[in-house]
């Protein structure tokens, strides 16, 4: 049976903040997206921007709940929101970037699994 190429991407910015987001869990991946970008900005939540005017959130629910239904869907999305690079893969994982801050040489956007 041939192997399918593993997905490989990499980031050249410094993480600030990571969550990790379970479907079946007490938050929303909105939730979820919305406390890491308040993490990496060093402020609570409810004093962010809203996120509607920069990200279809509902078509990104949709989209990444959707993917894991087959269980070799990977799917990862990158956005650009002001200063940060956000990533979010179809396994829940959300990792914040400091897009002013580069890395030294390109790294695995993350570090196991779904890079």
């Amino acid at each position: 049976m041939k192997r399918e190429p593993e997905l490989a991407l990499y980031r050249s910015c410094s993480v600030v903040s990571e969550t990790f987001y379970e479907r079946e869990g007490g938050r929303t991946l909105t939730e979820a997206l919305v406390d890491a970008v308040a993490e990496a900005e060093g402020v609570a939540p409810t004093e962010l921007p809203s996120l509607y005017g920069s990200i279809d959130l509902d078509a990104l629910t949709t989209l990444l709940t959707n993917s894991g239904e087959a269980a070799d869907d990977e799917l990862l999305l990158g956005l650009r929101m002001d200063r940060w690079n956000v990533f979010v893969s179809s396994d829940g994982r959300i990792r914040v970037c400091d897009a002013t801050e580069e890395t030294r040489s390109p790294e695995p956007i993350f570090d196991d699994g779904l890079s």
